[in-house]
């Protein structure tokens, strides 16, 4: 599949837009290694005893938020992720540039059953009242969107290569299903993922996105299409039938929904997943530690993630248990080797994996083990 970066050259301005995200790219990876390494070595310096603070004890926010090294950390985050997207050299620029060519890739046909669009569905408020991660017009309007997103996807922090596949092998080494529903699915890494990781698995991925959808169908690898199918569907109402899911899994959904519908997600996925069946969900929970949490939280202001806070909120035990799952694990996940380091060598969002099991054996290849 054709993106930004392999679409036909366009002169200088195509070299130019390459060059800005070269520089944009290099001065995000300074931000997350150099400069956050340096903020927690400032910050264990400058305000002593910090260690015994609470993220929200009186003073400390304030403290943090006002030290110098603190406020270009923020501000560098914010506007290198503007820069990004935004701007005549920006990703939704080198979209548009390119509208012909990748307007061309999904006019492309398909093999039946491979996308179903619905232009009948209106996405919840929630989901169009707010330009996502500072992407110019989110992902319901403009057909090419998915485009922007998948680039933006391969060059920030979780663009990390074999994330999607390592979620895959670490959820399968723990059940053995035959029916998978990828909620969320965006254009289709995780949907790819698990079906490369199964040979015979079947996987179905839905989202409210139909240039998402239509992406990921388009850019299926031949081989595994006749085990994927794509749908631009709401996960709250995807209207599937009852227990028709081995596996129901996600990949960063929960912490774009408040906190109602993820209450209501929780429902849906007990009424999707099969007697015997697991929910699995890759998704962020806060740090423990008080100077990285108050960093996360002010990557949900500074990245426009309304959400990000929401479903942390929730006892995501109680909530399984009462939509007919046992056995609810939240584990940390490493994205990449060394992720999990102590002290951290890197900014990283704190993943975590969320797993949650239905009682009963499945009617697929195996059981949850």
């Amino acid at each position: 599949m054709k993106d930004v970066a392999q679409a036909p050259a366009r002169g200088d301005d195509e070299r130019d837009r390459a060059a800005y995200q070269r520089f944009v790219s290099a001065a995000r990876g300074y931000w997350a290694s150099e400069m956050f390494t340096s903020l927690l070595g400032q910050i264990e310096r400058d305000i002593p005893a910090w260690h015994a603070f609470r993220a929200t004890a009186a003073g400390f926010r304030t403290r943090v938020e006002g030290h110098p090294t603190h406020q270009v950390f923020a501000w560098m985050e914010r506007h290198l992720q503007r820069m990004r997207y935004s701007g005549p050299y920006g990703l939704v620029a080198g979209v548009e540039a390119c509208r012909e060519v990748l307007s061309g890739v999904l006019d492309e046909p398909l093999p039946p059953g491979l996308l179903s669009l619905d232009p009948d569905l209106r996405p919840p408020a929630y989901y169009a009242e707010w330009d996502i991660h500072q992407h110019p017009g989110g992902l319901g309007g403009d057909s090419l969107a998915a485009f922007v997103y998948q680039d933006a996807v391969g060059g920030g922090v979780v663009g990390k290569p074999a994330l999607h596949e390592r979620f895959a092998q670490a959820v399968l080494a723990a059940c053995q299903p035959a029916r998978v529903l990828d909620m969320g699915c965006g254009f289709g890494r995780s949907s790819v993922a698990f079906a490369r990781a199964a040979p015979g698995l079947r996987v179905h991925g839905i989202d409210l996105s139909a240039s998402c959808v239509s992406l990921a169908a388009h850019d299926a690898p031949s081989a595994l299409r006749p085990r994927l199918s794509f749908a631009q569907a709401d996960a709250l109402a995807s209207g599937l039938p009852d227990a028709s899911f081995d596996l129901v899994t996600s990949t960063m959904l929960l912490h774009e929904m408040p906190e109602d519908a993820v209450r209501a997600l929780i429902r849906e996925t007990g009424r999707l997943t099969a007697p015997g069946g697991m929910v699995a969900h890759l998704d962020f929970l806060p740090p423990a530690d008080p100077l990285l949490a108050l960093l996360y939280a002010g990557h949900a202001r500074r990245n426009n993630e309304p959400y990000l806070l929401e479903h942390s909120r929730i006892d995501l035990a109680a909530a399984y248990r009462a939509a007919g799952f046992e056995h609810v694990e939240v584990t940390d996940f490493a994205e990449e080797a060394g992720a999990l380091s102590s002290p951290p060598r890197a900014w990283r969002l704190p993943w975590k994996m969320i797993l949650a099991r239905k009682p009963g054996e499945t009617e697929g290849q195996g059981r949850p083990q």
